[in-house]
């Protein structure tokens, strides 16, 4: 599709002021039509069912679900309509989980508008898949990843303690920088290893991100 002005357009992002700001924009640069815009997953899902639509931009984590529920949804309700993610993580293996579940690029929240809508725009036009500039090389993460169905099942704190796990903190130190006990922390470590399938906090860390597990805490 190469008409902009013709295309329809569903927002989905737990924010309202994101939402409206990018229907504002979206709108006065491209003249997009935004024919939905929803906050929650099953919001988005309605709307996918109800309004047939050409784009949706959406966070990468949606209130309701688990991520990339509602890239998935659009692959299976409308099936022509490209995904663009929005996401405010500049992770390789995130990125990757979101172009494997169907996403034709990923981006970040952070990026000036400016950016962000000739990237949203060539997404339309059918620009290949399309990654932020700022988001880490795709390039060293392994060939074998857990699969998107695996990456999708994690909660948005799973995603937070796994992404701390990345950096080397311990249990003390994730649960001091979440401002969680560090009970909660074990508990979700342990939901991590299982819906990953890892042997421990080593394998789930170096599963998504390629490195090897000798670099990491495994206390």
């Amino acid at each position: 599709m190469t008409d902009l002005a013709s295309t329809r357009v569903l927002l989905v992002d737990g924010s309202q002021l994101i939402t409206e700001g990018l229907r504002i924009s979206l709108h006065r640069t491209h003249c997009f039509r935004v024919v939905g815009i929803a906050h929650t997953v099953a919001d988005a899902a309605r709307c996918l069912r109800s309004v047939a639509v050409d784009l949706v931009v959406t966070d990468f984590d949606v209130p309701g679900a688990g991520p990339l529920r509602t890239v998935r949804d659009t692959a299976q309700l409308r099936p022509s309509a490209r995904v663009v993610v929005l996401s405010n993580a500049d992770s390789p293996s995130w990125a990757r989980a979101a172009l494997d579940a169907g996403a034709v690029a990923y981006l970040l929240k952070t990026s000036p508008v400016a950016e962000l809508l000739p990237l949203i725009a060539a997404a339309v036009r059918g620009a290949p898949a399309t990654i932020d500039a700022r988001v880490g090389s795709l390039a060293r993460l392994p060939a074998r990843m857990p699969p998107p169905a695996a990456l999708a099942q994690l909660s948005a704190r799973e995603f937070d303690v796994l992404a701390e796990m990345a950096k080397g903190m311990d249990n003390a130190r994730i649960a001091q920088r979440l401002f969680i006990s560090n009970d909660t922390v074990k508990t979700h470590v342990k939901a991590i290893l299982r819906k990953l399938g890892a042997r421990d906090r080593a394998h789930a860390v170096a599963m998504v991100l390629g490195e090897s597990s000798e670099a990491f805490v495994t206390t």
